[in-house]
């Protein structure tokens, strides 16, 4: 039986915050991928991104998810681009669930205003630029997000939808 949730999805899609709720809701464990990468790291991701590029990230971001013992019942929130490297989507969907959390660009854009300085991909950007650095993002990896068992669009997220549909999948697995 595949014991583990990952929660996937573009930057701002709600993966920390919706993978937290579902982890009390389904009385599993949350992890946070990056988090756990910059407990390990002892630095920020962006201070990796900045002093080791986003080819170190990677590389580590892949070590430490395929590092996740995934008998345990938990979710782990992953960083937008983890599905995109060193096959993780492909490990991902032979070691658990995965769901992928949906999300427009004009949404993402206005989230960011939030947030934008604590994203290395995307802190000096803005505007239109912005916007097309997003659209090109969302389609490069549509086609990994896509694999995703379950697919909600978080403009009308039911936190309660989601729960039962990872628990019909759990249950089949």
């Amino acid at each position: 039986m595949k014991q583990t949730i990952f929660i996937i999805g573009f930057m701002t899609a709600g993966k920390t915050r919706e993978g937290k709720r579902l982890a009390k809701m389904m009385n599993r464990k949350f992890i946070d991928l990056d988090r756990l990468i910059e407990e390990r790291e002892k630095k920020s991701v962006a201070e990796i991104f900045s002093e080791k590029g986003e080819k170190y990230f990677r590389l580590i971001e892949s070590k430490t998810l395929q590092s996740l013992n995934t008998s345990e019942n938990k979710i782990v929130s992953c960083g937008g681009g983890t599905p995109c490297y060193y096959n993780n989507m492909n490990w991902m969907l032979q070691n658990g669930i995965v769901a992928w959390l949906n999300i427009s660009v004009d949404t993402i854009v206005k989230r960011l205003s939030e947030t934008k300085k604590e994203r290395p991909l995307i802190k000096n950007l803005e505007g239109v630029e912005l916007k097309n650095f997003i659209n090109l993002k969302m389609k490069e990896r549509e086609a990994f997000y896509s694999k995703a068992q379950i697919k909600i669009d978080t403009e009308n997220i039911s936190i309660e939808k989601l729960k039962d549909e990872l628990e019909k999948l759990v249950s089949k697995n």
